[in-house]
């Protein structure tokens, strides 16, 4: 009986020892390949890529890309892809315009995300202005779904009509809600730019700014989240089941990462195989013309989020920091990233290849930078 009693207290002790710490996982970042995009042959067309996504096929895939600005040819659209099959990206192969209607009526995409299984896709604009007496504006107002492969069978969901402009009002009236109601009636502007498709049905949308107007509004990392469901037509969203925000970490990321600066999020997208949910902040700097941006990792473990983001770090240890305006992410599915930018009108510089290959040059204003980032994990403990 005393050994018994003895061995019960030792793996008592040895439990709660471990009880005291929390064991997590922390990511570092490495640049694999670097370049440019340009998203249209003319240059007087701004490429600002706020979105991206992989879709995969037996023929190998397409990397799809939104741009915030709209093209001057009926040839182009602001979507579009190029070929990729998994290896080294060829920014210069051909690209496919996508010309429906259903695409070139939308006004300033700012995110898309693809589902964990891969079959479909989701991508939205701003949902940042709205006016009563001009249906025009419903344009920035759009959630599409289309099944992976098959851009023809396109919906916008929560669709509504205003005269001839076909939009989703009844989710810009829920976001719209969900914000006042959190954050109270001072919040008569918001903007989203971030998007992302969840096991259970979960839709998670990334809100970055919150204000009185588009001109005074402060930064935000904050995330809301409601439902899908899958139909014989697509992803419908869950009318039934409000929005609520889940998780808002804006105050305190400065002091955590040390950064120097204020970030809204600016995209995300979940891994399946890591559970874990990619955040991408950004910052701009108007008085300094300089921008940049951060990548953060939140576990997400059947349905349960994390109560902390964790800044992503490099290889000295370091935060992990653009030197241009990271906008929008997708998974390559062997622990690498695809990362776009979208540098608005400022003057940055590319730096294409690596180690001593590289070279740096002005960026040109119809095409935007883009990085494959290759991510190494390591276990933490914390008391």
């Amino acid at each position: 009986m005393k050994l018994i009693r003895l061995f019960l207290l030792c793996a008592i002790t040895l439990l709660a020892g471990c009880a005291m710490k929390r064991v997590g996982i922390e990511y570092t970042a490495h640049v694999e390949q670097s370049g440019s995009i340009e998203c249209s042959s003319q240059v007087s067309v701004n490429c600002e890529l706020s979105g991206v996504v992989w879709v995969k096929s037996p023929h190998g895939g397409n990397l799809i890309f939104v741009n915030d600005k709209s093209p001057k040819s009926p040839q182009e659209s602001s979507i579009f892809s190029i070929p990729f099959a998994g290896g080294e990206f060829n920014s210069s192969g051909p690209k496919t315009f996508f010309n429906q209607p259903v695409f070139t009526s939308v006004n300033k995409f700012e995110a898309m995300s693809v589902a964990p299984d891969g079959q479909q896709v989701v991508a939205m604009s701003a949902f940042d202005r709205y006016r009563d007496d001009d249906e025009n504006q419903d344009k920035f107002n759009v959630l599409l779904a289309w099944p992976a492969n098959a851009t023809e069978k396109t919906e916008v969901l929560s669709r509504s009509q205003r005269n001839a402009v076909v939009s989703s009002m009844a989710l810009r009236s829920k976001l719209e809600m969900t914000v006042k109601k959190h954050y109270g009636a001072q919040a008569q502007y918001f903007k989203v730019e971030g998007l992302a498709l969840l096991p259970g049905s979960k839709i998670v949308f990334g809100l970055r700014e919150i204000g009185q107007s588009f001109s005074s509004f402060g930064y935000k990392v904050a995330l809301l989240e409601g439902r899908y469901k899958l139909t014989q037509s697509g992803i419908e969203l869950d009318e039934a089941v409000e929005l609520a925000v889940i998780r808002d970490f804006s105050d305190g990321l400065d002091s955590l990462g040390s950064l120097g600066h204020t970030v809204g999020v600016s995209s995300l997208e979940y891994d399946p195989q890591k559970q874990i949910l990619y955040v991408l902040t950004s910052f701009e700097d108007q008085s300094s013309e300089r921008v940049g941006a951060y990548l953060w990792t939140l576990p997400v473990v059947n349905g349960t989020y994390g109560t902390e983001l964790t800044l992503v770090q490099d290889s000295k240890g370091k935060p992990f920091k653009f030197s241009s305006k990271a906008e929008g992410l997708a998974l390559l599915g062997d622990g690498r990233l695809f990362v776009v930018h979208d540098d608005d009108r400022y003057d940055t510089q590319l730096k294409i290849g690596l180690g001593s290959n590289a070279v740096e040059r002005a960026r040109k204003n119809n095409e935007a930078y883009f990085q494959i980032l290759r991510m190494h994990s390591t276990q933490r403990s914390q008391p």
